[in-house]
Formats: C-alpha cells, structure tokens, sequence
C-alpha cells in the first residue's frame, strides 16, 4: 500500500496532463519493457540529510539540521530517511529502493557546472558525448527529455526528444536561493526577500515558514514522464533535470519542502507507470554531496560524496548498499567531506548490465571508456 496521492491538482497539473495525453511525441519503442529514468537533482543535492546516519558524529557535525528524533523513518540499519519521504520509505519496505551512500565521480573539485557535466559524460578526455545517449545508441532505441533544452547526458549522435510543460514561469526554487546566498551578508536586502517571500505570488502562498509550494514543478514533471513512458509507445529511457539543491544556508526548512515534494513526484511517478513499475529502474542521484559540517548560515556547502537512490520494482530493494565510511574525523575526505567510498560509473554500470542487459566490452569500449567494474546485486535477478 503507498500513502495517498500528493495534493497538487491544480488547473496547470490539469493541463499538463491532458498535453502529455494528447500531444505527446512519438517514439521507437527501444526498450520500453525495461524501463529506466535517469532523475538528476542539479545543485549538490545532501544526502546526508536524506539518509541519516544514527551515530553520534552525524549529531556533532549537523544537529541543527536534523529533524526531531521522533520524527525519523527508521531503516532499522543504522539510518533513518528524513520524513519527507513517506513514499519512498514505503517504497523501500516493499523491496523496490534501495541506497547508495558516498558516491562519487572521480571529479575532485566543487564546482557545479563542471561536477554536472563530468556527471553527464563520464567518458575519456576524447569523449563530448552524454553516457545516456552513448547507451542508447548501443541500444537502438530512442529516449525522451523532460526539460525545455537537451541535457548533456542525453546529448549526442543518437535522437532523443525533449519535451517541456508549462510549469516554469513561477518563482524557482533555485533563484530564490541564489538571492538568498547572495544577500547572506545584507540584513536590509534578506529582510526585503524575506518580505517578497511571504507575500503571494500568482494566487500561490510561497510563505517561507509554511509550505513554500514553488517547488511544484517537481511532482508535476515527474508525473508527466511517467505519463509519457507508460503510453503504448512510449520510449523506454526517459531523464529529468530538477533544480534548487544548492543549500547553503536554512537548509532544514528548505530540504523539508524540497524533500516533500520530490518524495510526491517520484509516487505520482509510479502510480502513472502502472504496471511497468515492476520492470522499472529509477537512478536519483546529484553532482556531488555536502559538508559533514553545518555552515555559519545554517546550511552546508559544497563537498564530495553524495547519495544515490535506486528506485523501481526491477531494483534488489529493501537494502543499503556500498560501503559506509563513516563521519568521524579521520574518515572525512579534506577533513570536510563524506568521503567518495562508492563509484558512480560503479552504479550506473551495474544498472545497464544487469537492468538493460549491457555486455562488459559495449560497456568498458562504447559507454563507460576507462572506467572501474561494474557494481554487483542492484538489480533483482
């Protein structure tokens, strides 16, 4: 059983729905009776504010951004989910999610624009080219887009579509926080955002300490791929871009709402696959992680592992996978970091092995060029 449907039926949804329904492109079908979706969270994305360790390091480094005990979904392993995610713990109760924790690229620096399209090429210094486009030239399929522009991951010799909803001429998240880094350091310019934020936008409350429901456009685009995907010819790879991640300051109320309303897109996500939910793969994952360490502006900053989530009834659920180096000092990558114990290339290899049936030559020689082994046992034989 999963938690009821997420309260976001306005006359935009509405509409939205209705053009995935009627003007959605067509597609090859490619590999459409094993779905996979590729969700990326643009920003740097804090796991460890996702999936919280239980010990007493996570307390020392980040207790102001913990929420209270009580309210913890508790894996029973040592972590907890942040309780925002009510769907996906169901998810993992049931045996289809499971995490990753201190993932990393090779990339070492914070930057994140160059993180973002590390992530999305993870190919050799001769390779431009998106490893999701790579894959489904190998394929023979075609894949779908849900933003307004290609993303580099999807980029490439083989066609893909993209196609956007009219979701995004609202207040983004990601701006509101950019002006929020930005006046960090002006009381009279954060007193007159703050102000902004509270007043009403387009007949929405967007009040900052209540339910900030810019943030919409997550649920909304996540439903409309899987509207589009569970269509009889719908395509097979699908990929989605979601903004807003980089915290660096109040960060337990934003990622509360942000969690919120990712953990409703990725329901509305599978109630509208339907029955290919159980044949499907999902990878959420971000460019890098965060600090150990809160910030002097209640939030984190850049840093390096991150987490990565595998979602779908194709996924070996239930489980927390990978290995957990832990918080304590010595354990810290730059005495900062959660450190990269966990390879994305690792992951994502494993997944198109084992999930679209990759051979290891196509994978090392066309998609993953010089890249480490493949990561064992995530998805369900």
């Amino acid at each position: 059983m999963f938690i009821a449907e997420p309260k976001f039926s306005r006359r935009t949804a509405l509409g939205l729905l209705a053009a995935a329904t009627v003007n959605q492109p067509s597609f090859a079908t490619g590999v459409a009776d094993k779905p996979f979706i590729f969700i990326l969270l643009r920003g740097g994305m804090d796991g460890l504010s996702a999936l919280i360790p239980q010990d007493k390091e996570t307390v020392d480094l980040r207790q102001k951004l913990i929420p209270e005990h009580s309210e913890l979904l508790d894996l029973k392993n040592g972590f907890s989910l942040h309780p925002s995610f009510k769907s996906v713990n169901n998810f993992y109760k049931a045996g289809d999610a499971s995490f990753i924790h201190a993932c990393s690229t090779s990339y070492r620096s914070r930057s994140h624009f160059d993180a973002q399209d590390f992530l999305e090429v993870l190919g050799s210094g001769q390779v431009h080219d998106g490893w999701l486009n790579r894959a489904l030239k190998a394929l023979g399929g075609n894949g779908l887009a849900l933003a307004r522009s290609i993303p580099l991951a999807l980029q490439g010799e083989t066609r893909v579509a993209n196609w956007s909803p009219p979701l995004f001429d609202e207040v983004s998240p990601d701006l509101l926080d950019r002006l929020s880094n930005l006046y960090v350091n002006d009381t009279e310019l954060t007193r007159s955002l703050e102000s902004a934020q509270d007043s009403k936008v387009e007949g929405m409350s967007i009040n900052r300490r209540s339910s900030r429901k810019f943030t919409l456009e997550y649920p909304i685009a996540l439903e409309a791929l899987g509207r589009i995907m569970s269509a009889k010819d719908g395509p097979g790879v699908g990929m989605v871009a979601l903004n807003g991640w980089d915290t660096h300051l109040n960060q337990l109320g934003q990622l509360g709402r942000k969690f919120q309303q990712l953990d409703a897109g990725l329901l509305a996500l599978r109630q509208q696959l339907g029955d290919k939910w159980d044949k499907t793969c999902i990878v959420v994952c971000s460019e890098f992680g965060r600090t150990a360490a809160i910030n002097g502006t209640r939030g984190t900053d850049h840093g390096t592992g991150g987490l990565m989530m595998l979602l779908g009834g194709a996924v070996a659920g239930g489980r927390i996978k990978g290995e957990w180096p832990g918080l304590k000092k010595k354990a810290l990558y730059e005495g900062r970091d959660l450190a990269p114990a966990n390879d994305v290339t690792a992951v994502l290899k494993g997944v198109l092995r084992d999930h679209l049936g990759f051979d290891r030559a196509t994978l090392d020689r066309s998609i993953f060029p010089n890249s480490s082994r493949a990561f064992d046992g995530l998805i369900q034989s």
